[in-house]
């Protein structure tokens, strides 16, 4: 049977914890890290999601896949053209990408405003 100190210490623990919890949130957010891109004051998976879902990626691949055929033709490099093909995918890829983040980024908020009302 459970006496009265051990209440206490679960009370004082929760307490510890509800503490730390408000001073994590409440922490000074003025050193943010490069990687947190978001500045949410963490660097987590948004950030992730946020550093390679840019169109960026789409407009570099497209200057490449523009570029290095061009060198190739005037044989100033002399690469094989299966890389080409990878860097069409991978700007199809980064595309296709971006595009189910948005089409499910307007159902979210589709969903959420039909529920509001």
């Amino acid at each position: 049977m459970m006496d009265e100190n051990d209440l206490d210490d679960d009370l004082n623990a929760e307490r510890q914890i509800i503490a730390e919890v408000r001073e994590f949130l409440n922490r000074d957010r003025t050193q943010t890290s490069f990687f947190d891109l978001n500045n949410d004051g963490m660097v987590d998976f948004d950030d992730l999601r946020d550093a390679l879902l840019r169109f960026e990626w789409i407009i570099f691949s497209g200057v490449l896949l523009t570029l290095l055929p061009i060198l190739n033709y005037m044989e100033i490099t002399s690469i094989h053209g299966d890389l080409f093909w990878s860097l069409a995918g991978f700007c199809l890829l980064i595309e296709g990408l971006i595009s189910v983040y948005q089409v499910r980024n307007m159902r979210r908020k589709r969903r959420k405003k039909k529920d509001e009302s």
